[in-house]
């Protein structure tokens, strides 16, 4: 048997023959991207950055300030072509790659004889019926197979077995038209909140070298924010859709569980969580650069009707929702029970309610359940899972230091006997969380139309410091559909002063832990993006997304997409 040395070595040097030697970068411009930030939404890889590489109308196309719906608005018109869009993507998603080390599959090759395909569909229906995502390219993270491309998840023990059929959403973009271009990275076990793996090594966040991405989709949001990717699809089991999009600057949706089809995903273990709705829900969803992209995606989806072919999934036909033409009445969830917020996050979160405030909107206190045990409670629901089959995994390979810190495939203390007790009792507290969210949002006798929350307490991390998922998993304990909206505002020198919260106010070791990182290394925070986190009721997802979109224009100063 091959030592995984020989494994992790054979499977980078692979990848690495991927990208063309006229495509990649200096060591000193990669040096320098890792000692200090890059500002993308305010310069998005300057030429300097990208010499000889990109040109000035690659550089245009690629840029994050044009999504997928303008791209795609541009490829019917004719012009772009899907050919020169592609190229230009390609070359972009290598940038970042090098910058960030985000790709896991690199499908160049593939996806430019596939643009050429579309190209010669669209000379010949003369650029009519065309599928909603001809011609535009997509990434998707490594858990979703690709007929005929490795799903390793980032672990040797998977390398090198190729995929024999399409993950049934991947089937869903490439018969609308979508020009698949990479897979992208993922942490060892899905299991955390940092992007690194033995065999794929570290992610970086896209706007400093020495923070972390995230997880587990870590690489998506990276990619996307770099430029590489107008539109990704990854899992969220406990925020790993939305912490990535939180940290990187970019739009992230978990819709509400058996929505999305997961059938052809890799999975932890025996049962994958919330399938066959025991227990918190994992869920698909998309990253963008905009909520329109986020609804585009989803209605895609839907028209699909994946629930033809997924026993799992509830049928879910797009309702095509407005939001209310009133001002919105929006719940705020100011107080609770587990991490005070970091200065920077605070400031964003009074920002944007500022600005909701300013629009017209009714903002109501929201006074939730506590959620001090939640992250807690998860940990516990994915023991449940049947963790045996990961640890088999990966124990011909090191542990990242990150798996060790987050404490759930090896928890410092044994995980309980699962018995029928156990089961129901773990149950009653996801149905009490439930009832007293449920409880809260209809308090007064007058429902809130939505929920805004802060994604976590912190903003991107230095590296193996984000273990702590209560702000996001909540939503997979309850299953209720969620969103992080960027606000196009970043940590800023005024941050920096600001002091944490008194030792005597403090809720425990974790709140403790996190105010001491801020303290400790609050200036190299200065420059990452800040967002707020949308949330919803369950099955009510058209909703969310249309009140999600009003919400967006408003809290980030309306910074509208090129058309």
């Amino acid at each position: 048997m091959a030592s995984h040395e020989s494994i992790v070595a054979a499977k980078r040097a692979e990848r690495e023959r991927r990208i063309p030697q006229s495509w990649r970068l200096p060591r000193e411009i990669i040096n320098q991207f890792s000692a200090q930030p890059i500002t993308i939404f305010q310069q998005p890889i300057p030429r300097e950055v990208s010499p000889g590489i990109l040109s000035s109308r690659e550089l245009e196309l690629t840029d994050p300030k044009l999504d997928a719906t303008a791209l795609l608005s541009r490829l019917r018109s004719g012009s772009v072509s899907c050919y020169e869009l592609t190229l230009a993507f390609c070359k972009r998603a290598a940038i970042a790659h090098q910058l960030t080390n985000c790709l896991t599959e690199i499908l160049f090759e593939q996806a430019i004889n596939k643009a050429r395909q579309c190209d010669g569909e669209f000379r010949e229906n003369g650029g009519r019926d065309l599928k909603p995502l001809h011609g535009l390219p997509m990434t998707f993270k490594d858990s979703f197979h690709i007929k005929g491309v490795e799903s390793s998840i980032g672990i040797t023990s998977l390398c090198h077995k190729l995929a024999i059929s399409d993950s049934q959403v991947v089937e869903i973009a490439e018969d609308n038209r979508a020009v698949i271009v990479a897979k992208t990275t993922v942490p060892q076990t899905l299991l955390t909140a940092d992007t690194d793996s033995v065999v794929f090594g570290r992610t970086c966040n896209a706007y400093r070298g020495n923070f972390g991405a995230a997880g587990s989709t870590g690489g998506e949001g990276a990619l996307i924010a770099m430029g590489g990717s107008p539109l990704g699809v990854g899992t969220d089991g406990a925020g790993s859709v939305r912490m990535p999009a939180f940290v990187n600057g970019i739009v992230g949706y978990r819709p509400s569980g058996y929505r999305f089809p997961l059938d052809g995903v890799r999975v932890l273990g025996s049962g994958l969580m919330g399938s066959t709705m025991i227990g918190p829900v994992s869920v698909a969803g998309p990253l963008a650069r905009s909520m329109r992209d986020i609804q585009l995606f989803t209605e895609v989806v839907s028209d699909a009707r994946p629930w033809d072919k997924d026993p799992f999934l509830l049928p879910s036909p797009w309702l095509g929702l407005e939001a209310p033409s009133k001002p919105l009445r929006i719940g705020v969830w100011q107080d609770h029970d587990h991490v005070h917020p970091t200065p920077p996050v605070s400031r964003a979160f009074k920002l944007a309610q500022e600005r909701l405030q300013s629009a017209g909107h009714t903002l109501v206190p929201f006074n939730g359940p506590s959620i001090a045990q939640v992250w807690d409670l998860q940990k516990q629901w994915v023991e449940v899972q049947d963790l045996r089959h990961m640890r088999k995994l990966i124990s011909s390979e090191p542990t990242t230091t990150i798996v060790k810190k987050t404490g759930i495939l090896y928890p410092p203390n044994p995980a309980p006997e699962v018995t029928l007790d156990r089961l129901h009792y773990l149950n009653s507290r996801i149905a009490q969380l439930v009832v007293s969210m449920t409880t809260a949002w209809n308090r007064n006798g007058e429902p809130i139309d939505t929920l805004l929350w802060v994604p976590a307490a912190h903003p991107a991390v230095p590296f193996d410091e984000y273990t702590d998922l209560t702000f996001t998993g909540l939503m997979n304990v309850i299953d209720w559909p969620a969103v992080v909206l960027p606000l196009k505002e970043f940590v800023s020198s005024s941050d920096v002063k600001e002091d944490s919260v008194p030792e005597s106010e403090l809720f425990g070791e974790e709140d403790k832990r996190i105010q001491e990182l801020w303290m400790q290394r609050r200036e190299e925070f200065v420059g990452l993006p800040l967002s707020v986190q949308l949330i919803g009721r369950r099955g009510e997802d058209e909703r969310l997304l249309a009140v999600a979109k009003i919400v967006h224009e408003v809290v980030s100063a309306s910074q509208t997409m090129s058309a």
